[in-house]
């Protein structure tokens, strides 16, 4: 009886009847919101795999979309690179998929502790704060002012080299901007009122009424871009992760050498990364005199971080310059 089942399983297998195509589905959080995925394996293989995302940024996540499940089909496996530009979309995908399948990432291992001598360990806070005429105007055309504060934490070596980076950053607005999650400030107690947008949709909606009250609670609701989290997206992540990714490029450099890195890798213009799609003749050319691995390397950066690092929003570079200026030694084992 075994014998007579063993053969009839393989005649099926021959056959082609046994190998059946199982549909799996997986979700994961992209940029904007939930980015699913189904994909299709047969006989052990991944055969197809297809991906959406209705609020995925066109033109940035779209192009993940598009261009990964390829990538997902062709290697077999969720071990393919990003999209270059749509890192937080692409991570989305693997992830959906890595679910669908059944798969558990594997825990990143943990970084060795750092144990630095007490004479060769200097610690840093830097501040710089600006103000800014915008973004924009209100329906009523009332201008938008606001300022910034970039706080830069630090931890140098003997010789300069960063070796721990935190940046965190408080950008205030007057509440006749409409942008989601941005701290407000009104104006002081007694003083007129200020055009209220009260559901970030671009339109006032009243007049803000400046009481002690008012005033206090304010600015107890503030917060800082790191505490606002990944609800605070830029083009290709949130900002904390943004932050993140650079941060990571500056430890071990001296503050000299990330202000070279500044000068060679970023706009002039908007203090940027370059990019090689850049529209801006002064970008264009400072890009190409770049090296083929420097382009290279830029494409990498830009799949992680592409906001400015100096501009109206806030100078990180001097906040970081700052904190240098501002070490005094300690002594402090990291780990």
């Amino acid at each position: 009886m075994k014998r007579l089942v063993s053969i009839l399983v393989a005649l099926l297998l021959v056959m082609g009847i046994a190998a059946q195509a199982e549909v799996l589905t997986g979700t994961a959080d992209g940029f904007g919101g939930p980015v699913d995925v189904t994909v299709t394996v047969e006989d052990g293989k991944i055969v197809s795999v297809e991906a959406t995302g209705a609020k995925e940024t066109e033109g940035i996540g779209s192009l993940a979309l598009e261009q990964l499940p390829a990538k997902i089909v062709e290697a077999n496996s969720v071990e393919v690179d990003v999209v270059s530009g749509a890192t937080y979309t692409s991570k989305a995908i693997l992830a959906a998929v890595s679910s669908a399948l059944g798969l558990t990432a594997e825990a990143e291992p943990a970084d060795e502790p750092a144990v630095i001598d007490a004479a060769d360990a200097y610690l840093g806070l830097g501040i710089v704060s600006n103000g800014r005429i915008g973004p924009s105007k209100d329906d009523k055309d009332v201008q938008v002012y606001s300022f910034n504060e970039v706080y830069a934490s630090a931890i140098f070596d003997g010789e300069g080299k960063i070796l721990y980076l935190n940046v965190d950053q408080l950008e205030v607005a007057t509440p006749n901007y409409d942008g989601e999650s941005m701290p407000h400030l009104s104006g002081l107690p007694g003083q007129p009122g200020y055009n209220m947008d009260a559901d970030h949709d671009g339109k006032v909606d009243f007049v803000s009424e400046n009481t002690e009250d008012n005033f206090l609670a304010e600015i107890a609701g503030w917060k800082t871009k790191r505490e606002r989290g990944e609800g605070y997206k830029l083009n290709t992540a949130s900002w904390q992760n943004e932050m993140d990714a650079y941060q990571k490029i500056f430890v071990g450099m001296t503050v000299d050498e990330v202000e070279a890195w500044f000068a060679k890798y970023a706009s002039d213009v908007n203090g940027r990364p370059l990019k090689a799609d850049s529209s801006n003749e002064q970008d264009v050319a400072k890009y190409s005199a770049l090296s083929d691995e420097d382009k290279a390397y830029l494409a990498d950066v830009t799949s992680s971080a592409t906001m400015s690092l100096k501009d109206g929003h806030g100078d990180i570079l001097a906040a970081i310059r700052k904190s240098f200026e501002n070490k005094v030694p300690v002594e402090l084992t990291i780990g």
